[in-house]
């Protein structure tokens, strides 16, 4: 020891190799996790930024529904609607995130916001910030019964008119609806009086074929062209949609609530500021309800059942027209139509009627 102290005396230099020697040894006996934790840090950082991105994703606002991705409900299957409800699942999924951004035909509800010095403040009258809420589904239950059908199962519910604070509006409110639709819409257009709305209704046809066929005349050229053009070069304050009963032999259930919904997102597209009605499918009489295997109340329930979960009451609203002309049993009153199937011609008045008690009046 004394020939080490003698050493370091007679050449400063050793104690700079020393220094070096006995920071090196100690670094290789540091223990395992304090040489990993920069690495660690780095993984644990990297978790992290994924879950934020993923959340964010998650939350992204959908335009279409009014609602977050998160929330949106299971894909309309037929697995799905013998399945039943989910508690809290019907939330609906009939857009993708980052679709045109519509206006909310309610209006969206105030929350605090944080001052500058980040004191809580009142939020203004608009509620910029905060997304609307969706407006579910409620229906009328009854006991179910198995089917054997291809084309449909019995979803044991019947989807009732959206609640929401309608108003009652007189018959200008339609210069700027437009009504599209199959048979019972060409009668509605014939029998209705309503004049000063706009009709693109066709017998036969069906959500399938509705956005492409030609079968509406453009005002400007003269020229049959199809809705989609129509949707895409006017603008409408107001769409009534009725189709389904020329679909219920077409495909099952499932097939149709996707195309249906896909239409729905196509209008929210082109026409951001309307309010799309989608209103049910009629029922037929209780005679052909009986008789016919493919057009029956059942059929149309359970597409009336997969439509109505494709409304938000922000944007898309439920119209249960079937209310107007049911009997007890809730199929279409026998005395009412006069081929199971469609309306005698003085009946339509009462349609328009529930129409003007059932308005969304934005800034109401």
């Amino acid at each position: 020891m004394k020939k080490i102290k003698k050493f370091v005396k007679s050449c400063p230099l050793a104690v700079c190799i020393l220094c070096s020697w006995a920071i090196f040894a100690a670094a290789e006996h540091l223990p395992l996790s304090a040489k990993e934790t920069p690495a660690e840090d780095a993984d644990v950082q990297e978790d992290e930024n994924r879950m934020d991105s993923e959340t964010e994703e998650l939350t992204a606002y959908d335009t279409l529904s009014g609602v977050t991705a998160a929330n949106r409900a299971p894909d309309l299957s037929e697995q799905a609607l013998m399945a039943g409800d989910a508690a809290g699942a019907e939330d609906s999924d009939v857009a993708d995130a980052g679709e045109v951004d519509g206006s909310a035909a309610g209006g969206a509800n105030g929350s605090g916001a944080m001052d500058a010095d980040g004191t809580e403040t009142e939020a203004d009258e608009a509620g910029a910030d905060e997304k609307p809420e969706k407006i579910k589904p409620e229906y009328i239950s009854y006991e179910k019964k198995k089917t054997d059908s291809p084309w449909y199962t019995d979803p044991g519910k019947i989807p009732l008119t959206t609640e929401y604070d309608y108003q009652k509006v007189k018959k200008d409110y339609f210069d700027d609806a437009v009504f599209i639709g199959d048979s019972r819409i060409v009668g509605m257009n014939d029998y209705s009086g309503l004049t000063n709305a706009t009709f693109f209704a066709k017998t036969g046809l069906t959500v399938y074929n509705l956005l492409d066929e030609e079968f509406v005349k453009d005002p400007a050229s003269g020229k049959m062209v199809s809705v989609s053009y129509m949707m895409q070069h006017y603008t409408y304050g107001k769409i009534y949609l009725m189709v389904g009963i020329n679909e219920l032999g077409t495909g099952g259930t499932e097939r149709f609530a996707e195309t249906y919904k896909d239409v729905l997102k196509k209008f929210r597209k082109w026409q951001p500021d309307a309010v799309i009605y989608v209103q049910s499918i009629m029922g037929v009489s209780p005679k052909k309800d009986k008789t016919d295997p493919v057009f029956n109340n059942t059929n149309i329930r359970d597409k009336n059942y997969a439509i109505s979960k494709l409304t938000d009451g922000i944007h898309i609203f439920y119209l249960n027209i079937q209310e107007i002309y049911e009997d007890k049993n809730h199929n279409l009153a026998q005395d009412l139509t006069f081929d199971d199937v469609h309306l005698y011609a003085q009946h339509y008045d009462k349609w328009v009627k529930y129409l003007k008690t059932h308005a969304v009046v934005k800034g109401a």
